[in-house]
């Protein structure tokens, strides 16, 4: 089973979406010819581009909205003196709000500086997930690995995220152990992911490296595991490797996800054969046919039960 690896929407989801636009206050008595400006930053002093500078004066009731130029400027012109109420919102940053006095329409005050804290990654970091998931998904494997650990570099504590992506781009490639060891420290990163933690054990599995596998399965809280086949394909896993017991083990935690799944009692039961338990296999031949006494499986359920007799 080839899991389908989740890429990183927490990532680019985190930006704020566009702000949607606001149109002028009907009444125009704060209309008069006095003037302010100001120039809007980030914390590293970046100018902030096309940000929302919304100016109200409550007493005159009304006001305008304006945007940043190119280098974070703007100019508020052709008001009254008034007490303006100057709200900044910028998509990823805080919006603030400031309240600046102008006492005259005469006077000319000192530019207004304001800097916004940002609430969600930089733009380089959106644009290294956003490259690195379309890499993903157009299948460029070496692209999407460089762009996931551009986003690791930026942002270490995205490890889990990243970690992740990068170990699934090396099962695509079946690159089993180079898969494991970037699917290990997702894990070490996020040790509640039991998902993860299966999906790391079945590469190790599937690359040979069964101590690896069992190390993760030691920490796996099976309770979390709601999909059968997860520990399905661990019980094949096992039982082409010659790990006859941890094979049977396995396929009993399938039937106990779901009981219904006949193709695991059939090859828990081949298990007990191997191991001479022919009661046990017995029972698990005959539950196959009593789940569908049709078909292919039904058959080779059939010839095992006249081969234990």
């Amino acid at each position: 089973m080839r899991p389908k690896p989740p890429r990183l929407p927490l990532l680019v989801a985190s930006l704020l979406a566009p702000l949607a636009g606001v149109s002028s206050a009907a009444a125009q008595d704060w209309k008069g010819t006095g003037r302010m400006q100001g120039a809007l930053t980030a914390e590293d002093g970046a100018p902030i581009v096309d940000a929302t500078v919304k100016a109200d004066c409550p007493e005159r009731g009304g006001g305008t909205t304006l945007k940043t130029n190119k280098k974070g400027r703007w100019v508020l012109a052709g008001i009254v003196a008034c007490r303006w109420n100057l709200d900044f919102e910028a998509e990823g940053y805080e919006a603030k709000q400031i309240s600046v006095q102008l006492p005259a329409e005469s006077a000319r005050i000192p530019t207004v500086a304001i800097s916004l804290k940002r609430t969600g990654p930089p733009p380089e970091l959106k644009a290294a997930a956003e490259s690195a998931d379309a890499a993903y998904k157009a299948g460029r494997w070496d692209e999407a690995r460089t762009e996931y650990e551009r986003v690791l570099a930026q942002k270490p504590e995205l490890a889990a995220v990243a970690e992740q992506q990068i170990g699934f781009t090396y099962i695509q490639e079946k690159r089993f152990k180079e898969a494991v060891d970037h699917l290990e420290k997702a894990v070490a990163a996020d040790p509640s992911n039991q998902s993860l933690r299966a999906i790391a054990a079945q590469a190790a599995l599937e690359g040979k490296l069964i101590d690896r596998a069992h190390t993760l399965l030691a920490g796996l809280d099976r309770s979390k595991i709601t999909q059968a086949d997860v520990f399905f394909n661990m019980g094949v896993n096992f039982l082409n490797g010659g790990d006859v017991t941890a094979a049977i083990e396995y396929f009993g935690e399938a039937i106990r996800v779901d009981p219904t799944q006949a193709d695991a009692y059939y090859r828990r039961g081949l298990g007990y054969l191997g191991q001479g338990r022919n009661a046990e296999a017995r029972a698990d031949f005959q539950k196959v046919l009593d789940l569908n006494a049709q078909g292919a499986m039904a058959d080779m359920a059939r010839k095992a039960l006249e081969q234990i007799k």
